[in-house]
């Protein structure tokens, strides 16, 4: 019974399967490695009958429709714009130049390709009847015959191919013009010459002089049409002047007739009515004022009057002391009092003097008293009379006020009409000076533009670049050549090299087998042709496997793959029949009931093999096994197909067979199924001393490949390495940088080491 491995040994393998499944995500560590300048190379190297293709197909293309491509003719005309006109008159404002600048410029180059314009073009120059720009009148070319599917519905049996024919309406002459129009502004290119302000009008055609003439007819009607602008607008406005002075004539004698009639009206004549009412106004105002301050004096004298006869009788008012009268009649009294002192001082009270002389004071007393009333009085009446006078005034001057309101409005409504009138003459005499600057306009217009190059019939053809067409057809057969090279070789997901299985999953490949042909031929070729490269491919597998464990060397080689059709089986016949012709004891067992295969390849019956040593105990090893008389081999055929058989692979029975297999022979070589379609693979990975991993070159995937060297790896199985089988040595050649060597060995013993 096989011992497991040891610790040693099962940590190798566990650090190899960290290394594996650390490397496991291919999409990622592909987009993650870079690709230097010389694998591209290499790669469209590898690619480069495909390149080589593409360049000729493209190239060749491009150079028959650069010859098929009918050759083209460019004339080409300039104008500049923005050419002072000539000005003999001051009529700027009727038909002003405008100052060129960019978008001026701009915008003539869009008159010159408006439609009106070629309307006028294929007029002129008969286009209508020209096929070059008539598509009607072309002829098809007779190869476009063969393309019409028409022809070959006609050709179809039973009437089936019989198309009803559409009633169909031809063209109107205008509709032909406006197609010929169409046709005319493709082959036109106007444009502006860098910054100046000159026009590039480029005609294109099949003939040089017909490009000539549509260049030099372009610019021609252009400058006519601007020319003839100029005349329209001038007449335009010359037409526009002498409506408007019919109008104003009518609007000014209208407006001299509204200003007589209202003078008639409201007497409203220069200098009468306006200046005497003013007069009036200003001298009723001054003696408005006078009566004012009179009335206010009256007022004052006869306030202080009143106030003063209370308290001193009157005597002391200003009137009354300036009065001759009144101090006539204080001096008598003075005297009387004087008189009646002395008569009172020398008579009694009762003596008459005293008493004529106090009579006479008394009469003198009431006289001043009653000249002071008067004098009261007229202060009085004098008030009275100022206020009246004031108040008389006043209403006089309110009325004038009124009156000269009245005038005012008129004189402004007047002079309202009086101001339309005059600006109706000015605008009427302008419109006069105008209509008379304007005549003869018509004779000295002058477009702003001017032809400075007229176009010349070109000497070459300026269409097809062949050599350009050509060189593009070329560059691009060779981008889509490395572009279809570089997708092929980026979409290949399979081993090319042995230094892509050891980056990816860390496993030396201890051999690349090359491929033959024939199903049966490298069990031949080994026997015969022991020293040929399959023949030391197989060797160097074997010297692999053994460096593999430095302790002992394996006995027990399992060898699987990941699916199908990777040549393992064949592989393995192979190594064990020349192993065994060089005198080894070698042991080949088939495990493979899904698929047998080497019962075909050594030519001996299924019948009895390792279904029978498993499932019947009677069975003896001698009864399983048939011997290759060529090589010496033993092989051990897989049986009829049995479900618990193949259960029985991962019995104890499988691993006490397999521990007594190895003490017979030299080296026990098991061939099982693929590792992603057989489950007991795994079980029998922990049974033998190494797995041996096969890689199909070109065709197995790496996620594939990957995926089933993880479940090996996680069933704890100890992998030596892997082999990569049908090689085909030609084309590796261009994926390798050298022929199949042992470099690839070499690496494996080193890292096995």
């Amino acid at each position: 019974m096989m011992q497991l491995p040891d610790q040693n040994r099962l940590r190798r393998r566990i650090a190899t399967r960290d290394r594996v499944l650390a490397a496991s995500p291919l999409p990622m560590a592909a987009a993650a490695a870079p690709q230097d300048f010389l694998e591209t190379l290499r790669k469209l190297w590898r690619h480069r009958g495909a390149i080589l293709v593409s360049l000729v197909v493209c190239g060749g293309a491009a150079a028959a429709v650069a010859l098929s491509l009918p050759p083209r003719y460019v004339a080409e005309a300039r104008v500049q714009v923005g050419v002072p006109a000539l000005r003999v008159m001051a009529v700027e404002s009727l038909v002003s130049d405008v100052s060129p600048d960019a978008d001026r410029v701009q915008n003539e180059s869009f008159a010159v390709q408006s439609r009106d314009l070629a309307a006028q073009v294929v007029d002129r120059l008969n286009l209508t009847a020209s096929p070059e720009f008539n598509p009607a009148l072309a002829k098809p070319p007779a190869w476009r015959g063969y393309l019409d599917p028409a022809r070959y519905i006609a050709l179809l049996p039973g009437g089936l191919g019989r198309v009803e024919d559409e009633a169909t309406v031809p063209a109107t002459p205008e509709e032909t013009r406006q197609r010929v129009v169409d046709t005319l502004l493709g082959h036109l290119d106007v444009a502006v010459l860098g910054r100046s302000h000159v026009l590039s009008i480029k005609a294109e055609a099949l003939q040089p002089t017909t490009a000539a003439t549509i260049a030099n007819t372009v610019a021609t009607l252009y400058l006519d049409r601007q020319r003839q602008d100029k005349i329209d607008a001038a007449s335009q406005a010359e037409k526009y002047l002498q409506t408007r002075i019919a109008e104003l004539r009518d609007q000014v004698q209208k407006s001299e007739t509204a200003i007589e009639e209202y003078r008639r009206k409201y007497g409203l004549y220069v200098g009468a009515s306006t200046g005497v009412t003013s007069q009036q106004m200003t001298e009723i105002n001054s003696q408005l004022i006078v009566a004012q301050t009179a009335r206010a004096q009256a007022d004052a004298k006869l306030r202080e009057a009143e106030a003063l006869k209370g308290a001193s009788g009157g005597e002391s008012m200003p009137d009354v002391l300036n009065s001759p009268l009144i101090q006539s009649l204080k001096q008598q009294l003075a005297e009387a009092e004087r008189k009646l002192a002395e008569a009172s001082a020398s008579y009694g009270n009762r003596h008459p003097q005293v008493v004529s002389a106090r009579a006479e004071v008394a009469s003198l007393r009431s006289k001043v008293g009653a000249e002071v009333a008067k004098t009261i009085d007229s202060l009085r009446r004098e008030a009275r009379t100022a206020a009246a006078r004031y108040d008389m005034l006043s209403q006089n001057f309110e009325r004038t006020k009124q009156q000269m309101g009245g005038d005012n409005d008129r004189m402004i409504r007047l002079g309202a009409l009086e101001r339309d009138a005059a600006v109706d003459r000015n605008l009427l005499e302008s419109m006069l000076a105008r209509v008379k600057q304007t005549g003869g306009q018509d004779a000295i217009q002058q477009p702003n533009a001017k032809l400075i190059s007229s176009a010349a019939p070109p000497g070459r053809p300026s269409y097809p670049p062949k050599m350009l067409l050509i060189f593009l057809g070329c560059a691009g057969g060779l981008l889509v050549g490395a572009a279809l090279a570089l997708l092929r070789d980026g979409v290949d997901r399979s081993f090319r090299r042995a230094d892509q299985i050891e980056a990816l999953t860390g496993f030396p490949v201890l051999a690349m087998v090359p491929q033959l042909a024939g199903r049966g031929g490298p069990l031949v070729h080994v026997l015969r042709k022991p020293i040929s490269p399959f023949s030391e491919a197989l060797r160097k597998l074997y010297i692999g496997i053994e460096l593999s464990e430095t302790a002992q060397s394996p006995k027990t080689i399992m060898f699987s793959s990941a699916t199908p059709a990777e040549g393992k089986s064949v592989l393995v016949a192979s190594l064990a029949r020349l192993l065994a012709s060089s005198g080894k004891r070698v042991l080949l067992i088939d495990c493979d009931w899904r698929c047998p295969t080497q019962h075909q390849l050594f030519r001996c019956s299924n019948r009895h093999g390792l279904a029978a040593l498993l499932g019947d105990e009677t069975t003896t090893l001698n009864d399983a096994i048939h011997n290759d008389a060529l090589s010496g081999l033993d092989v051990m055929v897989a049986g009829p197909s049995d479900p618990r058989a193949i259960q029985m692979l991962a019995s104890p029975r499988m691993q006490q067979i397999l521990a007594s297999l190895a003490d017979r022979y030299d080296l026990v070589l098991i061939d099982t199924p693929p590792t992603l379609v057989g489950a007991e693979v795994l079980t029998l990975s922990r049974m033998v001393d190494k797995v041996v991993f096969a890689v199909r070159w070109g065709k197995t995937r790496q996620e594939v490949a990957m995926e089933a060297m993880k479940q090996i790896i996680d069933a704890r199985g100890d992998i030596a390495g892997v082999v990569m089988t049908r090689v085909i040595a030609k084309e590796y050649r261009r994926y390798a940088h050298g022929q199949l060597d042992y470099q690839y060995v070499r690496h494996a013993l080193v890292r096995s080491r």
